[in-house]
């Protein structure tokens, strides 16, 4: 027993005490160890990814049809006030109304130099349309041929002949208008001047019938 005492003092004691001491700085080690944290992100969160749009889907066009044109039509302005007769357009006849403004030969009752009837119904052979429509106005409420007869004195002027002093002289239309519409037309005539000067009074009958027939 006394062989191994100094054995156990030199060897046994001091491994424990060595144990125990590193044992201690361990665990002091493991408790003051720093601990490290996932640091936290700086700056705004990341947005969201949104889905991209999807580009419009496109539209076959359907056979025979034409897309609308961008441009719109032309406006054509209206004539300006006053304006000559021959500028204003004259709407369609009636429909079914066979009746028409027939030629008829103008009656020279007195002149002062020469003048020729045939030149006189060539001139007013031009504004026949404008007379058409004077009549047809009032068409629906004025059965059968009608006759309009006018007088008025053609006078030499700086252009031609010059309508003046027109006058009503028979209507068998009871209607002022289609008698005013049909003597205003006159004044859109280019008359011949009577030859060698001076003026001549003529009387023209504007007969509204059918082509063939005798007029009243």
């Amino acid at each position: 027993m006394s062989d191994r005492s100094p054995l156990i003092r030199w060897l046994v004691i001091p491994g424990v005490s060595l144990g125990v001491f590193i044992l201690s700085v361990a665990l002091s080690y493991w408790l003051t160890r720093p601990v490290h944290e996932a640091p936290l992100p700086v700056g705004p969160p990341p947005a969201e990814e949104l889905p991209s749009p999807r580009p419009p889907e496109r539209i076959a066009p359907t056979p025979g049809l034409s897309p609308p044109s961008a441009t719109p039509p032309p406006v054509q302005p209206p004539p300006g006030f006053p304006s000559a007769r021959s500028e204003v357009p004259a709407p369609p006849a009636a429909s079914g109304d066979p009746r028409r403004v027939v030629e008829v030969e103008p009656v020279v009752e007195a002149t002062t130099g020469r003048i020729h009837a045939d030149d006189i119904r060539a001139a007013i052979q031009a504004v026949t349309p404008l007379v058409q429509q004077c009549f047809e106005d009032a068409a629906q409420r004025n059965r059968g041929p009608q006759t309009v007869k006018l007088r008025f004195t053609v006078e030499t002027g700086d252009e031609g002949g010059v309508m003046n002093a027109g006058e009503l002289v028979s209507s068998t239309i009871p209607d002022p208008f289609v008698q005013a519409c049909a003597l205003d037309s006159l004044l859109d005539v280019r008359f011949p001047a009577p030859f060698g000067g001076g003026k001549a009074t003529v009387v023209y009958p504007f007969e509204f019938r059918v082509p063939g027939e005798t007029g009243r």
